[in-house]
């Protein structure tokens, strides 16, 4: 599966700079209001020690790591949901991203424009706020268009009348979606609206230098929201991440334990984004190629079969499965069924994180 992540955020707050620092692509940063007018877009290798692991032990021709898709869209200012600053146009880039990544100012900087405090909480309420205002408009034109259809007595659109509905009446009391309850059915009707605040959010701090382990009041605060409504945050220092991403690997090392940064944020970031969106990582390995496949936490192994090929899932049979750990014990995959440790499951088995798999299928 792709995974796609839009990143959000008020104007001249480092959206970009947290673009550049999860795909290195050197996107132009500027530090006046919509300088933005293109989305810029990347899809980027998903760091993975597992697979030199496996690499290790598995003669390959090839290694392909999952991927992810990163959109930056430009600054959302008050009344972007309406059109200012060309904001519907915008938020049209991010309408089909699987998360948002939310970056809130957390620094000082006299050379951006601002012409308020900052505010981490009140930042959030205005960018949410226009997240809301779109939504709300998608789903009264919904409501309208399904309306007519549950007037005839059509029992799929009344239902979907009625979930439209409810999702109107909680956005118009400030709700963001993502923290009401739905059925599985509730949110299979929604789903084809591509709600802005359905998606879920990591909210990222963006710190300023002097605060790179995000201990300020004003990372603080950003963490203090995000856990209010059960989401998750993480804090970076866009700049010096930038910075860092740009050096050779000697001098990247030797500032990397000046400023005691154990990690950079680029896989700290997608990791939180998998995290948040409840992926899972398996692979398959052979001497054609080692792949990394992602899936959902309990997904089933048809259902991981069919990432492979939609036909795999139907077709079924039974999966041998190890882990990368057997693997790392036992050193040969011949070695693993000599131990007895490759096991075989079938249809109802539950996908684990580090799985490697031989799917057997009826074509």
């Amino acid at each position: 599966m792709s995974v796609a992540c839009g990143i959000v955020g008020l104007p001249n707050i480092g959206k970009t700079t947290v673009f550049n620092t999860l795909t290195g692509s050197g996107a132009e940063r500027a530090s006046y209001a919509f300088s933005t007018v293109e989305p810029n877009l990347a899809e980027l290798e998903v760091p993975d020690e597992r697979l030199a692991i496996l690499h290790r032990y598995v003669e390959t021709q090839k290694i392909v790591p999952a991927r992810v898709k990163i959109v930056d869209i430009a600054g959302l200012a008050a009344g972007a949901s309406h059109g200012e600053g060309m904001g519907n146009r915008f938020l049209g880039h991010i309408k089909e991203a699987d998360a948002l990544m939310q970056v809130v100012q957390c620094f000082e900087r006299s050379d951006l424009a601002r012409e308020t405090p900052v505010d981490p909480p009140g930042d959030i309420e205005a960018l949410e706020l226009e997240l809301a205002l779109a939504d709300f408009e998608t789903v009264a034109r919904n409501v309208e268009r399904v309306g007519k259809r549950a007037r005839t007595g059509d029992k799929d659109a009344t239902f979907e009348k009625e979930v439209f509905e409810r999702a109107k009446g909680l956005l118009e009391d400030g709700v963001q979606l993502r923290t009401a309850e739905w059925s599985d059915d509730e949110l299979a009707a929604l789903r084809p609206l591509f709600l802005l605040t359905l998606k879920p959010v990591l909210y990222v701090a963006n710190v300023a230098d002097d605060d790179f382990a995000g201990e300020g009041a004003l990372a603080r605060a950003v963490a203090g929201h995000a856990a209010s409504v059960g989401a998750r945050s993480i804090a970076i220092c866009g700049d010096i991440e930038c910075e860092l991403g740009g050096m050779g690997a000697d001098d990247r090392a030797m500032f990397m334990e000046e400023l005691d940064v154990k990690e950079l944020a680029q896989p700290r970031l997608i990791q939180e984004t998998y995290e948040l969106l409840g992926l899972r990582t398996f692979f398959t390995a052979g001497e054609k190629e080692i792949k990394a496949w992602t899936i959902h936490q309990g997904d089933t192994a048809p259902v991981a079969a069919g990432k492979i090929h939609t036909d795999f899932e139907k077709g079924f049979v039974r999966v041998e499965v190890y882990s990368v750990d057997d693997l790392v014990e036992h050193e040969s995959e011949a070695a693993i069924r000599s131990a007895g440790k490759l096991r075989v499951e079938g249809k109802d088995y539950r996908m684990q994180e580090s799985d490697v798999c031989h799917f057997l299928v009826n074509r």
